[in-house]
């Protein structure tokens, strides 16, 4: 094989490697939605921990819906690394319903949580929980916070939604200690 045989055939398999990564990627992303939403429906039926998959480290909790920008995600339990490459997480530290307490949602900037930074005052947002509860939110402010000195102070004795992602939504670095954070008040709550 000649040396330009050679380079075209190393492209080729360059090429074909790189295509088929890009689709394995996208696969693994639409599969990951299509057991996610399953695992919901089935957690809904039985109010119980259903996994998406026999080893995933979360189930989900909550179920998230953005009207403006139709945006719904399935939230999962707790923010570990593998939990939040398939969806945004909530911190288990606070509420477990919708609409009693403060029920905080953490997730990545550049994937789940980037229509956050289109959020606006007076957007509404619905979560459905596990145990069937359901509330309506109005978003009332959003600022940005350094998470390594400031803490991130949401009353516990109101009932909202706060969303938590890192800032800048452009940035090419991961890390960072900047959060966005979104905050929404109860509006309406029912089972």
């Amino acid at each position: 094989m000649s040396r330009y045989g050679a380079l075209c055939a190393g492209l080729v398999f360059i090429s074909l490697s790189l295509f088929g990564y890009a689709y394995w990627i996208q696969s693994k992303a639409w599969l990951g939605q299509v057991l996610l939403n399953r695992a919901w429906q089935g957690a809904q039926q039985t109010q119980a921990m259903v996994k998406p998959w026999p080893w995933a480290d979360s189930w989900p909790v909550a179920q998230l819906h953005v009207p403006r920008l139709d945006e719904t995600l399935i939230v999962l339990e707790g923010v570990s690394g593998e939990a939040m490459a398939f969806g945004p997480g909530r911190v288990s530290e606070l509420s477990r319903s919708a609409g009693a307490g403060v029920f905080a949602v953490g997730g990545h900037r550049d994937s789940h949580l980037a229509f956050a930074q289109h959020l606006k005052a007076g957007d509404l947002l619905r979560l459905s929980t596990v145990d069937q509860a359901m509330a309506s939110y109005h978003v009332t402010k959003t600022f940005v916070a350094d998470a390594s000195g400031q803490s991130l102070f949401i009353d516990p004795h109101q009932h909202a939604l706060v969303l938590i992602t890192c800032f800048p939504f452009n940035a090419t670095q991961t890390g960072g200690s900047q959060r966005f954070v979104v905050v929404a008040e109860a509006v309406s709550v029912g089972a």
